[in-house]
């Protein structure tokens, strides 16, 4: 029986895909709204839909693959079967199960990263990453997972053999200052993979500091990412909480954009600092953590499930895979649409704000810099923004911070 619910969420999440990909190809053939439409000339918007092609080719492949792959992870009892030949006690094998899982799905994974990295952002000219960057990325994100879930699962299985069904809340507490340490924190993991090195003095800084200060901030700490080593693309960002928030400028950024241009995204950033939007979608993040306890604890005080997989009782090290795998997805795709809506109201928000400090047109400028820089869809369907985008359309923002400067 559960063998089949897992097969159906799997059949659920395709159809979701596809379904996805299909309005978005639809809406490629409409025609951009006017106040976007100079951000790309007819070749570049040519060029874009090449470039749209090829990634939802490869993505398209790479969805079908994957369903494939998961219907005989899934659809047959290869876990149980592979775990029944590991050496050792339940711990070690589990340990194992969970190793070789996380190793062969990254193996899995290469070709796709690597034509879409590699190939499709090195042909538009995006890609600045090296071999050796590419396999230090992947290896890298290998041990972090890895170690993340080994230390989830063994935690999990030791609490279930102390405290039976009452491990559900002692787990999502554990699974929940984790993630607050990690997004306290998160610059110190982002330098896993990132050099992030001080602005430096002169009158750019000195103007962004200025600006904080007179909302009330000191904001002594301003890190400028060396995101040209991978890419060409430009981003900017607000990390952390409370005492630990920090400001990230790619270094793209700082050097192909005006102090103005910097300014208003550093006002746009002040607006989220003012409004703690971080440590909101933080809080509602936990809404996501407690879903995937409550399934771990399903998993564990549903044996049945374990044992449609040729399993002899529980098995934790199957439970995230099938987790992580297969049944998260329904569960965020639900999940994100409120955090999406939210989210847009909050850039809606910071953007204002931006242009009631005087940077609406630099803001307008960056909007269309940026959609520019990182070959953005100008327009994409309304459904898939009202269901994934937590940003609105670079359409909507600019009509917004219009209305903005005719009230000024």
């Amino acid at each position: 029986m559960f063998k089949i619910v897992i097969l159906a969420v799997m059949c659920f999440n395709l159809v979701y895909d596809l379904l996805m990909r299909g309005l978005a190809a639809r809406q490629k053939k409409l025609p951009l709204p006017d106040n976007v439409r100079d951000i790309y000339d007819e070749a570049d918007y040519a060029r874009w839909r090449e470039y749209s092609a090829e990634r939802s080719r490869a993505g398209l492949i790479s969805t079908i693959a994957d369903f494939v792959l998961g219907l005989f992870l899934f659809g047959t009892n290869v876990f149980s079967a592979v775990y029944g030949v590991l050496p050792g006690g339940e711990y070690v094998r589990s340990i194992l199960l969970m190793v070789m899982y996380g190793a062969f799905l990254t193996l899995w994974s290469i070709p796709y990263e690597y034509i879409v990295t590699m190939k499709i952002e090195g042909k538009y000219g995006f890609n600045k990453t090296s071999g050796k960057t590419f396999v230090t990325d992947l290896i890298t994100n290998f041990l972090v997972n890895t170690a993340v879930n080994v230390a989830l699962m063994c935690f999990a299985m030791f609490m279930f053999d102390k405290m039976g069904a009452a491990f559900f809340a002692v787990l999502f507490a554990v699974i929940a200052v984790f993630m607050l340490a990690v997004n306290m924190l998160s610059m110190t993991f982002m330098r896993l993979f990132n050099k992030f090195t001080p602005l430096p003095d002169g009158s750019l800084r000195s103007r962004l500091v200025t600006m904080f200060r007179g909302a009330g901030y000191e904001l002594s700490d301003i890190r400028v990412m060396d995101a040209s080593r991978r890419t060409t693309k430009v981003n900017a960002f607000c990390t952390g909480l409370g005492k630990f928030k920090k400001i990230a400028l790619y270094d793209n950024l700082v050097e192909n954009y005006t102090e103005d241009e910097i300014a208003a995204v550093f006002a746009h950033e002040l607006a989220h600092f003012k409004h703690r939007d971080t440590a909101k979608m933080t809080a509602y993040n936990l809404l996501t953590m407690a879903a995937l306890t409550a399934m771990i604890a399903a998993f564990a005080l549903i044996p049945q499930i374990s044992l449609d997989y040729g399993f002899a009782d529980v098995n934790f090290a199957f439970a995230l895979a099938a987790l992580t795998g297969v049944l998260l997805s329904p569960v965020m795709t639900v999940l994100q649409i409120p955090a999406a809506f939210f989210g847009r109201r909050y850039e809606y928000r910071a953007d204002r704000m931006a242009a009631e400090l005087g940077y609406g047109d630099a803001m307008v400028s960056v909007l269309k810099k940026l959609a520019r820089d990182n070959f953005s869809d100008l327009n994409p369907h309304p459904a898939i923004v009202a269901l994934e985008h937590n940003h609105p359309t670079v359409s909507a923002r600019i009509e917004a911070i219009g209305k903005v400067e005719k009230k000024r």
